[in-house]
């Protein structure tokens, strides 16, 4: 008995061994890969949307995260957050350039170097990472936030020179981190430098050519690479991926970060407004125009916006309204529309084309505004022809009918009331009179030919 127990438990064993024991390393399902795609600039959406990623990759255990990326740059402080989540993450973070014709300009630069594994497309490019001065502080571009008070306040030269320092020694330690071509780095925030793909990986800045996430993960597996000090090997050629989008709303709010956006919104919230204040209603004006300016507001927050071109702006609308009230020949026409070109002009400053409102935007605006006003100045000077219709001056010209004989004093019946009236020729009981004018409450009439009478039952 005890034998035929030992065979069948050596049995059990064997085909445990066998199920097992023969498995090969490619059926072992390996981790997925999250991949999150960023376009356009870099603001605090797209930073809490590739947190998110983040989240979703720990709690996926995934083996690494991909950044799919196309910028021409972004804010200081978003750019940081966002490399120091990368820095942080206890996976690798894979970032590519792409598709062909992207680009990782200014903070697109950082975000590509603080990456475990950086690869680009054929026909990207990346570099143009110069700090620019917007709001009074420094960014990629953008606007950093402001720091402590000092006393006294530096010039502008001495907060430019600060400025490029600190951001030429963040690159310098990044890139030295990942092992890349230091002096690249410097030389793409120091002197606005860029690279083709193919340069970039000529000059170790970036490590990978490829032309798709396939080609990408074919080169990439099994290469062994240093993360958080402890060296991890890459196993994502068969790897499962996990697309994390943005929601729709967070693809409002980075829609809305764009300055012919945050531009529109910010005139149609005027509109609103002045529309609500000049016509009595149910409030629609005023809604439109306060989510309009609620909405522009976050838009204001990310971006490099000029006071002195919002106030141009504003001086603008309100000159060209005043033309309404306070005729001048079109002389505060022409100043408000100068005034509202202006501002609208400088409302964004920066050197960086994708950060201001564009000319085209601005003429249209500005013609459609000039419409808009001339429209209604012409009808409030037709109002002024317009005869009288209401109090004394409103009873001249409305036609009536003798009630009694006028000789030259009697009854009329006009406009639903009975009038003493008093005529310069005879007038019969039943005759057509019109009335030429009042004097107290008696009226002066005269006999009315129906030929003269208009729709309105005035001469």
């Amino acid at each position: 008995m005890r034998r035929i127990v030992l065979w069948i438990l050596i049995g059990v064993g064997v085909l445990l061994a066998g199920r097992f024991g023969g498995m090969s390393a490619d059926s072992i399902p390996e981790s997925p890969v999250v991949v999150m795609t960023v376009r356009g600039t870099i603001d605090p959406v797209v930073m809490k949307y590739l947190s998110d990623g983040f989240e979703e990759a720990v709690r996926k255990s995934a083996s690494g995260v991909v950044i799919l990326l196309d910028t021409p740059g972004g804010l200081l402080d978003s750019t940081r957050d966002i490399i120091r989540q990368m820095l942080n993450a206890p996976f690798p973070v894979i970032v590519y350039v792409s598709p062909r014709g992207a680009r990782a300009a200014s903070a697109g630069v950082f975000i590509t170097m603080a990456s475990d594994v950086a690869a680009m497309a054929p026909e990207t490019h990346m570099g143009a990472a110069h700090p620019v001065s917007i709001g009074g502080g420094f960014s990629l571009p953008g606007k950093k936030a402001g720091g402590e008070k000092k006393e006294p306040e530096p010039s502008g030269d001495v907060l430019a020179e600060k400025s490029l320092s600190d951001t030429v020694a963040y690159i310098r330690s990044i890139a030295a981190s990942k092992g890349r071509n230091v002096e690249w780095a410097e030389r793409a925030v120091r002197e606005s430098r860029s690279v083709t793909a193919e340069e970039a990986v000529q000059q170790k800045i970036v490590d990978h050519l490829a032309s798709d996430l396939d080609d990408l993960f074919g080169k990439i597996d099994g290469k062994t690479i240093s993360k958080g000090g402890r060296p991890v090997t890459l196993h994502l050629r068969n790897a499962p991926r996990i697309g994390f989008e943005m929601n729709w709303i967070r693809q409002f709010l980075h829609q809305v970060a764009n300055p012919n956006v945050a531009y529109l919104l910010l005139i149609i919230g005027f509109y609103g407004l002045i529309y609500e204040f000049a016509t009595p209603g149910v409030g629609f004006g005023g809604a439109i125009g306060l989510v309009s300016l609620i909405t522009a507001s976050f838009s204001l927050q990310v971006l490099p916006i000029s006071y002195a071109g919002l106030l141009l702006i504003l001086s603008g609308l309100a000159m060209m309204f005043m033309e309404l009230k306070i005729h001048t020949l079109g002389l505060l026409t022409v100043g408000g529309l100068i005034s509202f070109s202006l501002g609208s002009i400088l409302l964004f400053q920066s050197p960086e084309p994708y950060y201001r409102v564009s000319l085209e935007l601005i003429a249209g605006t500005a013609l459609a505004t000039l419409g808009f006003i001339s429209y209604a100045i012409r009808k409030v000077v037709q109002t002024r022809f317009l005869p009288t219709l209401t109090g004394p001056e409103g009873m001249i010209g409305l036609v009536g009918e003798a009630r009694t004989a006028l000789s030259p004093t009697g009854t009329v019946f006009i406009h639903g009331e009975y009038w003493t009236a008093e005529s310069p020729e005879p007038v019969a009981p039943g005759e057509s009179v019109v009335v030429t004018s009042i004097q107290g409450t008696r009226l002066h009439v005269k006999r009315f030919s129906e030929d003269t009478k208009n729709e309105e039952g005035k001469i």
